[in-house]
């Protein structure tokens, strides 16, 4: 069963009773078959322990383990990574599902890209309240047919455009992930995103242009969490971007970048929400008195319109903060 050569996935749960059964049913479909999955629930208080317990007792290959209190997602997962013993890992998530093939595609890609640190593939974003298809990740593609990236090149790459490494989406290496070191909990909910980054500029990743998995998206997920709360949204600009200056394996302009991107992301959940998210419009994307005096005459002018104060606030913010070039976004729409 702990075939050292295969998959471990280490999933965390916390109150996903309703979800956590069909993740864990597609990740057991998947060929090869994960060798364990070290499934931890995070003190829930619904009937997760009873739904994962029922569906361990009939597949050896998983391991429940339970938090004695609820220590949220990166901890979780950092208990779940100290006892893998796989060469890849797979950090699941217990409200989304992987699709068909995706371990295969993942274990051919780094067959044939031996020093990539990681794989990674697209997603599809699924309302979490109705079931319905709401979009694709990554928004920009790094490349339109399966290949690789080099550390060199990811810098390239990194300098234009970010965002395309999905977690729920991603094979590692577990010698990469370790080398990188891990995941680091004073990043908060970005201690993720910025361990792929890492390992991308380390040892460079490979990617096909596929969907790999399906990502449900909920008000409560732990990402829109952070991004649409002023304190953690800010916390993340405060701690994360001096991490990445002092980190050597960043570039030295990366940080920020970084900032300008993490403000267009939280600034575009912001105009998401009905009604807007004015606090974080204005705590995010006001970033000079510009931005400020713009901002102000967007509203006034576009808000009786509807719709169109978003448009109108989302271009003036690709203009000054530069998310990612049209014309990658453009070729990434129509490839797909």
């Amino acid at each position: 069963m702990n075939d050292p050569s295969g998959i471990s996935v280490v999933l965390p749960n916390f109150n996903h009773g309703a979800f956590v059964g069909s993740a864990l049913h597609e990740l057991l479909s998947q060929s090869p078959a994960p060798t364990e999955i070290i499934v931890i629930d995070d003190a829930s208080t619904d009937d997760s322990l009873a739904v994962i317990g029922q569906i361990a007792s009939a597949n050896p290959s998983i391991r429940l383990l339970a938090n004695s209190e609820n220590l949220g997602v990166i901890r979780t997962l950092k208990r779940g990574l100290e006892i893998a013993s796989g060469r890849y890992v797979y950090l699941a998530a217990a409200d989304d599902w992987v699709v068909p093939g995706f371990f295969s595609l993942a274990l051919h890609m780094l067959s044939n890209h031996p020093q990539a640190g990681l794989f990674c593939g697209d997603a599809i974003l699924v309302d979490g309240a109705s079931g319905g298809h709401c979009g694709h990740r990554p928004v920009v593609r790094p490349f339109y047919r399966a290949g690789a990236a080099d550390a060199e090149d990811t810098r390239r790459m990194l300098w234009r455009f970010d965002n395309w490494i999905l977690t729920g989406s991603t094979i590692f290496r577990r010698d990469a992930l370790l080398s990188a070191g891990g995941l680091d909990e004073t990043c908060g909910s970005f201690a993720d995103g910025y361990l792929v980054r890492k390992i991308a500029l380390t040892s460079g990743f490979c990617y096909a242009p596929q969907v790999v998995s399906a990502w449900r998206i909920f008000p409560s997920g732990v990402s829109r969490q952070t991004a649409l709360n002023c304190e953690k949204a800010m916390d993340i600009l405060r701690i994360v971007a001096p991490k990445i200056s002092g980190d050597p394996a960043f570039p030295e302009w990366y940080a920020d970048l970084f900032c300008n991107r993490w403000r267009f992301a939280a600034s575009r959940l912001a105009m998401e929400t009905n009604p807007i998210n004015y606090a974080i419009l204005d705590s995010m994307a006001a970033n000079s008195p510009l931005d400020t005096c713009m901002l102000k005459l967007i509203r006034l002018v576009f808000s009786p319109l509807g719709p169109l104060e978003r448009i109108a606030t989302l271009a003036w913010l690709a203009i000054r903060l530069h998310p990612y070039p049209l014309s990658r976004l453009i070729a990434t729409r129509l490839s797909r």
